[in-house]
């Protein structure tokens, strides 16, 4: 009879502790939802030049879902991505979904990468400044690649670090772009 008892005690006991975590866990929720919501808001927030030198603010994407992609030109799985991504900005425009690379280099070394691979995706200019907005953004060490995809209503609502690859970018597509 005492050890029933004790069973019954110590499952009651692991029943309370899933209840508190699930709590805790459900109460944190929307600081990390604020989070990202502040993510976001600090990115439509800027305005940074394109390759060419024009400023673009980032606040034209709004609305949109948006493939945030941080990259530099001496960085490999960069480099192999980027057709990838052209194909699929040029595939989903039409979805309200949009592609913006965010080089963490300098303007003349990506507008002669541009060139070279006729991209036409906005490749837009952040030096090394671009490592710390990739991090506001969610990224957890200074990796390149890392891409955030912002939501149409303003929210991060996924990240990657490394190459990513085409089965990931339509699985955004499918769970957040409008139709």
């Amino acid at each position: 009879m005492a050890r029933r008892t004790a069973l019954i005690t110590l499952g009651l006991a692991a029943v309370l502790a899933l209840a508190a975590g699930a709590a805790v866990w459900a109460w944190r929720q929307p600081v990390a939802v604020a989070a990202a919501d502040d993510a976001a808001a600090s990115l439509f927030a800027l305005k940074l030049p394109d390759a060419d030198g024009v400023e673009r603010p980032l606040k034209t994407w709004q609305g949109k879902l948006l493939i945030v992609n941080f990259w530099a030109t001496w960085c490999t799985p960069c480099v192999e991505e980027m057709p990838e991504l052209q194909k699929f900005s040029d595939e989903y425009a039409a979805r309200n979904v949009a592609v913006i690379g965010i080089g963490v280099d300098d303007a003349d070394k990506i507008r002669d990468f541009r060139r070279q691979h006729g991209l036409r995706i906005p490749l837009l200019t952040a030096g090394f400044n671009g490592m710390q907005i990739a991090q506001q953004l969610g990224n957890p060490q200074p990796v390149l690649p890392y891409t955030a995809v912002i939501s149409p209503g303003g929210r991060v609502v996924e990240e990657h670090s490394g190459r990513v690859e085409q089965p990931e970018l339509q699985r955004w597509v499918d769970r957040y772009a409008h139709p």
